[in-house]
């Protein structure tokens, strides 16, 4: 809340996403792939195979490329962009684990080292020595992902040092060992994947074959490893885990995806396993694609469980710590915001003014037209919907940031969203979508028919007489819902919906079945 904002059409949070997705599909590979290297030479040494040691040297030179080259530079790239993206949270982390950085920091440069003078020390090193680096090269690898590990959980559960800002109890949370093991795992699946690639470009030998089914195996068994300590990782999740999946409804599909993913790469694997005569090239494209998809998946929905924190419990991704709430909630967000530009106040626009507040404290999250984009639902609700909603943000059940904005704050803020609407008619021409579309845009911000704060039961056997005066007193029922304030032809679409919904048991009637559980 205190530095300018970078905005960009995609949206940060994208941007942050392309860029650590690829790094962290590479540094497991640096990982894992260190492992390889020494148990695959010392088999090779031991067994005095001197070609499975020459296909070891091969691969090295890739590793070595791979690792130091794109894995260093898109490394560089996360810290860039998230310094950019989400200041305040880079801040806290430093502040908080600023010896943990520096120990990390410190292996990497080890793990630097040891990679170079593992590569250059294939002829001017005794076999026992080269050893030795690999294996200092391996444990200063896995040493690093260890420190980030620690680092990456405690943004999802910090367990005990919410209280006491201890260095370890925040270090060794809740879900750090099952991360730990589940990240080891699929670092070897890494390793058996990259070796794969490089086995189908060896000659059409006996030894391509044991190379393609070894490497198989690695594949196989980590990605079964990795798949139980996936289980035990959510295990070990605290019980608002639950109430999450029910609340954010891309969790569940990303979560799916996972699973399929994670079983595709097993599957997968067995091609190469037996039948590694056969195996191509064009083989590993979808078993790195599944595996891409793997970690694409499990990082999404990490990042997903920690809405709408940065450091659950702590810092939300606006910037906002949950300690400084009450003095924000009591002065106002203008206040506490820096960077806005003066004219903006003392000419008293609130349209103006409202962009500002958009751009620091909703725009870290929100897109008008990319991802979470808001100028679709914007398109459905006018000035005084948008302004109803936005002291609730808190309760939707897209697990959303309270919004703090005094009377006047909300007011402008309203007023230029609703300038971002679109100017095309949002209805669609159907009128079984039309009915769900408002359903979507009134009902649907917090609840389910049938899932998370279900509807059907409590409004089953009810007439649409009964749910017409229902929906025009829906303010007197609590605080945390908005008067209703759709035009006359948006009220009587939801109002077939809701009978509809009324009329129909559980699991039954395709218009509403299609949809019970966003």
């Amino acid at each position: 809340m205190n530095y300018p904002v970078w905005e960009l059409p995609m949206g940060g949070g994208v941007l942050i996403a392309i860029v650590s997705i690829l790094h962290v599909f590479v540094s497991h590979f640096a990982v894992g792939g260190g492992l390889w290297l020494v148990i695959t030479e010392r088999h090779a040494r031991r067994t005095g195979d001197d070609g499975l040691l020459a296909v070891v040297r091969m691969h090295s030179r890739v590793f070595l490329l791979v690792t130091l080259v794109f894995g260093a530079i898109s490394g560089v790239g996360i810290w860039f962009t998230i310094a950019l993206v989400s200041p305040s949270a880079v801040s806290a982390l430093i502040h908080a684990y600023l010896w943990g950085w520096a120990m990390e920091w410190t292996f990497f440069v080890v793990e630097i080292a040891a990679a170079m003078v593992y590569w250059y020390g294939w002829d001017r090193l005794d076999a026992r020595t080269h050893a030795i680096v690999g294996w200092i090269y391996f444990v200063a690898a896995w040493a690093s992902l260890a420190i980030i590990n620690g680092i990456v959980t405690f943004m999802l559960t910090p367990g005990g040092w919410l209280q006491g800002h201890d260095f370890w109890t925040g270090f060794f949370n809740p879900t750090y060992f099952p991360s730990l093991v589940a990240r080891t795992a699929f670092s070897l699946v890494q390793a058996g994947l990259f070796a794969l690639v490089t086995a189908a470009f060896l000659p059409r030998t006996p030894l391509r074959a044991w190379c393609v089914r070894y490497n198989a195996a690695w594949v196989l068994v980590a990605t079964l490893a990795g798949a139980a300590s996936g289980l035990w990782y959510r295990a070990a999740f605290p019980g608002w885990s639950e109430a999450m999946l029910g609340a954010l409804p891309i969790l569940p599909v990303v979560t799916r995806w996972l699973v399929l993913g994670t079983a595709a790469l097993a599957l997968l694997s067995l091609w190469p396993l037996l039948q590694p005569r056969r195996w191509r090239v064009v083989g590993a494209v979808p078993l790195v694609a599944a595996a891409l998809l793997v970690f694409a998946t499990a990082e999404w929905a990490r990042e997903a469980g920690r809405k709408p924190f940065t450091i659950h419990g702590y810092m939300y991704s606006t910037g906002l710590r949950v300690a400084d709430e009450p003095l924000v909630a009591a002065e106002g967000l203008l206040a506490h915001t820096s960077w806005v530009d003066p004219a903006a106040i003392t000419a008293g626009d609130p349209v103006r003014l409202g962009g500002e507040l958009y751009r620091n404290h909703c725009a870290p999250c929100h897109t008008m037209d990319g991802y979470n984009g808001l100028r679709r639902w914007l398109t459905l609700a006018d000035e005084a919907t948008i302004a109803g909603i936005l002291p609730r943000l808190a309760v939707l059940r897209g697990r959303m940031p309270a919004w703090h904005g005094n009377p006047a704050e909300t007011g402008a803020l309203a007023a230029w969203l609703a300038t971002r609407r679109s100017t095309e008619s949002p209805v669609p021409t159907g009128a079984t979508q039309a009915r769900r579309q408002a359903w979507d845009v009134s009902c649907g911000l917090c609840h389910t028919t049938d899932g998370y704060r279900p509807l059907r039961d409590s409004l089953a056997g009810q007439s649409r007489d009964d749910l017409a005066a229902l929906v025009d007193s829906i303010q007197d029922l609590t605080d945390e819902m908005p008067p209703y304030s759709a035009d006359e032809a948006q009220r009587e679409r939801l109002l077939d919906y809701l009978a509809e919904l009324a009329a129909t048991p559980a699991g039954g009637g395709a218009a509403i079945a299609k949809g019970a559980t966003p």
